[in-house]
């Protein structure tokens, strides 16, 4: 049994540098050479629909390497996503001639339309920079979208989390078999924060404990085959979907995704259906990326499996 630490591994092995950082791997070849003064800083929106994929690290690594001062607000705080807050707190402070300042605003996509509308006029009269982060894009203006390079961060592949968190075990001291690490990636689908939250958890039980643990993570939430039964042999659209949201309070754009990946991988190592899953996940996967919405999403992939 390790003994407790108050550190919380996310952020005490949250990555310093772009050589440190995983996946995004476009974005990141964009960032580099604004961090080795090739090219000029610019002001961004980062999206994502799912946590953990990099984007408030990201930001870090910027304002550190070019040695900016980071100004961080959280539009989830009921203060900070009015028309006050922008006019009265972000806007005088963007206008006293720091430029190597950044202010980052966390869930842009909770600001009220009358705070954007006031965001974007500051963004263009700021001394220097803003980084924005969503998780649904389609809650952003077009206008203030357009006051900012906008980039979609993508979950991070499992061997790259499968990677890190063997890494991690290493120099925690921590014995975490390769099983156990496959379970904890696979569980939480590209998200490298909660699945270093579920290394931490996992290296401070017993063996027994810690067995149960990561077969808790195993249990499937739903069935895959009897999805696929009910879209495309019973042709149910109504049933397929409430199978494909078993268990789940809410539609979530994480869960979806999850499952319609959970139904590609079965459809392909069967060989059943896998024509249809292709094409039903590839068009579910954009419809996310662009921000629609997950509970139409979800609709829709039963929808197009059923179809001749």
């Amino acid at each position: 049994m390790v003994g407790l630490k108050r550190e919380i591994w996310w952020e005490k092995y949250r990555p310093k540098s772009l050589d440190e950082f995983l996946g995004q791997e476009s974005v990141v070849a964009e960032i580099r050479p604004i961090l080795e003064g090739a090219a000029p800083m610019q002001h961004f929106l980062f999206h994502s629909p799912e946590p953990g994929t990099g984007k408030t690290t990201l930001a870090h690594i910027i304002a550190d390497t070019l040695g900016y001062q980071l100004l961080k607000f959280n539009a989830s705080s009921k203060r900070q996503r009015g028309i006050e807050f922008v006019e009265e707190d972000v806007a005088p402070m963007s206008r006293i001639g720091q430029w190597e300042t950044i202010y980052f605003l966390d869930e842009a996509d909770r600001l009220t339309p009358q705070a954007q509308d006031a965001l974007k006029g500051v963004i263009e009269d700021a001394c220097g920079y803003f980084i924005l982060t969503a998780n649904d894009l389609s809650k952003i203006t077009p206008w203030l979208q357009s006051r900012c390079q906008v980039r979609t961060f993508h979950p991070i592949a499992e061997d790259l989390v499968q990677g890190r968190l063997a890494k991690i075990a290493a120099r925690e001291g921590v014995e975490v078999d390769d099983h156990a690490i496959r379970v904890i990636s696979e569980k939480h689908q590209g998200d490298l924060r909660n699945s270093i939250g579920a290394l931490q958890t996992a290296a401070h039980l017993s063996v027994d404990e810690r067995r149960k643990f990561i077969s808790t993570l195993e249990a499937p939430d739903f069935s895959a085959v009897r999805f696929l039964r009910l879209a495309i042999v019973e042709r149910v659209v109504e049933d397929a979907v409430a199978e494909l949201m078993r268990g789940q309070v809410v539609y979530s754009s994480i869960t979806v995704r999850a499952r319609v990946r959970q139904v590609f991988k079965w459809a392909i190592h069967n060989n059943e259906y896998a024509r249809k899953v292709i094409e039903g996940a590839i068009t579910s996967e954009r419809d996310l990326i662009d921000g629609c919405a997950p509970e139409i999403v979800a609709w829709n992939f039963a929808h197009l499996l059923g179809q001749d």
